[in-house]
């Protein structure tokens, strides 16, 4: 009996093992089948950008992140993404160090072609997004930079895109389309701070002009209140007599008086 146990007990670790080995070649199998679809997918977005088609670009471009999406990069059940079935990509427990540097250049290359076909539609916030996920991805990618920053300069946050020009020229000398819109937009920079200089000299001058016509403040001694009041511009004689005082008549004012001068 306990030979028979052994015997099953190899049988279902056999089992167990040709199951494991054969999920592990289908999750390889899968990983290299998406990578060469994403990779063909963003030769076709190339073709199709090169021709001046780009929202035939876009949509290849856009397809690349549904086969390159969903993979773990670490190892263990708890990194694993999900995912429905049915769809393009397959989640597994790891990848190798090379797949994941591959995963990786492909969504950076979703993002930043996709940039670049927005900013020939015009739509430049979306590229500026675009761009931006890419840096998240890989900050030095050189290209994502420069169309950020080109579309910062569009929308006129100019110190911002300085700096990414800045920096794409600090890793690439040579670049002849970064040193051109970093010199026009130096420009632009120089126009903007001389407005302000104007501006705000103008804002100074009219200050200044306000004071001197004003006068001296008020609560200099020749300054204050001059308007007065009835009563202080009128002789003491001449002043409204109190509200409770009664006015006499002239009658009796007249009796009064000659009654004074018979005394």
């Amino acid at each position: 009996r306990r030979s028979r146990r052994r015997k099953r007990f190899c049988f279902r670790l056999d089992a167990a093992s040709m199951v494991g080995d054969a999920e592990a070649d289908e999750e390889e199998s899968q990983v290299a089948t998406n990578l060469a679809k994403a990779a063909a997918l963003k030769e076709e977005g190339n073709e199709a950008f090169k021709r001046g088609d780009y929202k035939a670009a876009m949509i290849a471009y856009h397809q690349i992140y549904m086969y390159v999406h969903g993979f773990s990069e670490t190892s263990g059940g708890a990194g694993a993404s999900s995912s429905p079935a049915g769809l393009p990509w397959s989640p597994r427990k790891s990848v190798t160090e090379a797949e994941t540097a591959q995963l990786r250049s492909l969504k950076v290359a979703h993002f930043s072609n996709l940039a670049a076909c927005h900013l020939k539609l015009g739509a430049v916030p979306k590229a500026r997004d675009c761009c931006s996920k890419a840096l998240a991805l890989d900050p030095g990618h050189l290209k994502a930079r420069f169309r950020r920053g080109k579309c910062l300069a569009a929308l006129g946050a100019l110190d911002d895109a300085r700096d990414d020009l800045e920096t794409v020229l600090r890793a690439d000398p040579e670049n002849r389309e970064a040193h051109r819109e970093l010199r026009e937009l130096k420009m632009r920079l120089a126009a903007q701070r001389r407005r302000e200089a104007k501006k705000f000299a103008g804002f100074f001058d009219r200050l200044v002009g306000e004071a001197a016509d004003g006068g001296p403040p008020e609560d200099s001694p020749d300054g204050g209140d001059q308007s007065g009041s009835a009563e202080q511009s009128l002789p003491r004689e001449e002043a409204e007599a109190p509200p409770d005082a009664p006015t006499p008549a002239p009658a009796e004012a007249a009796a009064a008086a000659a009654a004074a001068a018979a005394a």
